[in-house]
């Protein structure tokens, strides 16, 4: 994995972190993301909008330069099984009481197994729990459904119906001949 991702930092030159199989220890991208500050709120209401931080002196990379450029970011590149994501809406907008609901059905909250989730606001009145599905054969969305509505009935919170945020991995051989055909992939 450190020949494609010399070849993006160099290409590129942007600052590159390796994940999972791709790293010599196996870290994971929650890691990397933590190290970065990507998860810590970033706005005015202490809420998580997903920016970036761009000083990452004390989180070297992997490869390419160690400093960001903010109109270029950074990449992160990684060797995994298939991690599914999916969102549960929460109609309130209470995100400390959203986080609670996040971490108490994550993995490290002693939640469902093989579960990363956060809570984030949504705009006025409105929140999701953001889910990682690191083994979706094992724990799916449906069961995220079911654990965020358990938690919220206790909470007296209202919830919304769980959906995907990414394609499931039967859909991605489809799309991938279609992107060839229409001329916005290349073959491999």
């Amino acid at each position: 994995m450190r020949l494609p991702s010399k070849k993006l930092s160099n290409r590129f030159w942007v600052p590159i972190y390796l994940y999972g199989a791709a790293h010599p220890e196996g870290r994971t991208l929650d890691s990397i993301r933590r190290e970065l500050s990507y998860f810590l709120p970033n706005s005015e209401e202490r809420q998580w909008i997903g920016d970036l931080n761009t000083d990452i002196s004390l989180v070297i990379p992997d490869e390419g330069p160690t400093e960001i450029n903010p109109s270029k970011g950074l990449i992160t590149v990684g060797a995994s099984t298939w991690v599914g994501t999916c969102n549960v809406p929460i109609h309130s907008g209470d995100i400390e009481l959203v986080k609670h609901v996040a971490r108490s059905i994550s993995e490290k909250g002693g939640g469902l197994q093989s579960v990363q989730a956060i809570g984030v606001a949504h705009g006025e009145g409105s929140c999701e729990v953001a889910c990682y599905l690191l083994d979706p054969d094992r724990v799916g969305a449906g069961q995220v459904q079911t654990e965020v509505e358990r938690v919220c009935s206790e909470l007296g919170l209202d919830v919304g119906k769980v959906y995907l945020t990414d394609f499931l991995p039967a859909e991605i051989p489809n799309l991938y001949m279609k992107a060839i055909e229409s001329g916005l992939a290349a073959r491999i």
